[in-house]
């Protein structure tokens, strides 16, 4: 290799692989003892096709550049799946104190006190108690309880009532529709520049009707997830 054809080769790898303009290559000829040379030279020198192997090396980091784009694309992608998953609507239980309850086993009837439950307007019902509670209170009169029936705690020996938690009721979350959509859109968003870093075909289009086309192989737990974008858009 002549060197001028060395310095041809520094000055096409330090462009294409350092980023380099031809000002900055001057200066690095400078500084490497390799001679001073004018910025119209070190164009020429751009100016001429690249040998196989600087192709080549061009070619490696643009497919690392590519490959590391395409991760953080997937990362910043498996984050705002995270943050959907967390805005997903589901039913929370509602918990509320009820009655404890006891059964009688023996032969015959038991007499216990009677009892009613306290409406939610009753002067009788406890300060705790919420909406979903259901306190009672023991009243006059006589309850014959047959075996195997059951009674609240505390209505045999005359104390107070009895409590336990339970599960009365689910209450369904309300959806933050503009936070999923949100979500939804930097998923879509992320994945069309994965997909376009690493050369694919296609574009995920959510448009403003709300249909997604994702025709470039996405999981199918994935594809169900943009595709309800198209719900809260159209909600």
């Amino acid at each position: 290799m002549s060197t001028r054809e060395r310095r041809v080769t520094l000055a096409l790898k330090w462009h294409h692989l350092d980023n380099l303009s031809p000002a900055e290559i001057r200066d690095r000829f400078e500084e490497e003892g390799i001679g001073d040379y004018a910025k119209s030279t070190i164009r020429n020198y751009l100016n001429e096709k690249p040998k196989d192997e600087i192709i080549r090396q061009i070619e490696k980091k643009h497919a690392d550049v590519r490959l590391q784009s395409a991760e953080r694309y997937e990362r910043l992608y498996q984050d705002a799946r995270r943050d959907l998953e967390t805005l997903a609507v589901g039913d929370d239980p509602v918990i509320a104190m009820v009655p404890k309850m006891e059964s009688h086993q023996g032969e015959g009837d038991k007499r216990v006190s009677n009892w009613t439950f306290l409406a939610e307007d009753d002067p009788r019902r406890p300060e705790w108690a919420t909406e979903h509670d259901r306190p009672i209170a023991f009243v006059d009169g006589v309850k014959h309880i047959q075996s195997g029936d059951e009674y609240p705690a505390g209505a045999e020996r005359g104390g107070p009532p009895e409590y336990r938690e339970a599960v009365v009721g689910l209450r369904r979350d309300q959806p933050d529709l503009q936070k999923r959509q949100f979500a939804r859109r930097e998923m879509a968003g992320y994945q069309d520049q994965k997909v376009e870093v690493l050369g694919g075909p296609d574009e995920l289009n959510v448009n403003v009707d709300g249909e997604v086309d994702h025709t470039h192989g996405l999981d199918e737990g994935t594809q169900e997830i943009i595709e309800d974008l198209a719900d809260d858009l159209k909600a």
